[in-house]
């Protein structure tokens, strides 16, 4: 499963140090079902401005949600959100745990949701 490697090389290490040895598959299993229990996402979507590409973020997804699209989640960005750059940052609570990236080509359909920045580009214009 995607999200289960993705987030392997957040909660093995620590696992290890706890344990002085290395984890067990099932051990690894268990761990990402404790974490995975208290999982949030960030989606953020990629813009180029100028030389540089700045990243907004379009949606809050809760754990609920991201069980709705875990097994397909390339489908799920497509039909919600459209084409695009994007980052889907996951969090233990407060904490990173990491950053997943998807490029999908079509039409956008989150411009509504990024808030545009002045001229000056370093504030939202009003």
């Amino acid at each position: 499963m995607w999200i289960k490697k993705a987030f392997r090389d957040y909660y093995k290490p620590k696992l290890k140090r706890e344990l002085k040895r290395e984890p067990t598959p099932e051990e690894l299993d268990r761990r990402f079902e404790e974490i995975y229990r208290q999982v949030n996402c960030t989606l953020l979507v990629g813009i180029q401005e100028g030389v540089g590409i700045y990243f907004h973020e379009i949606a809050k997804i809760s754990k609920e949600e991201l069980d709705s699209f875990r097994d397909r989640p390339e489908d799920y960005l497509q039909d919600r959100f459209g084409g695009g750059n994007f980052k889907l940052n996951f969090y233990e609570g407060p904490s990173f745990i990491v950053c997943v990236n998807f490029k999908l080509k079509g039409e956008p359909k989150w411009q509504h949701r990024v808030r545009q920045r002045s001229s000056t580009g370093n504030e939202p214009a009003n």
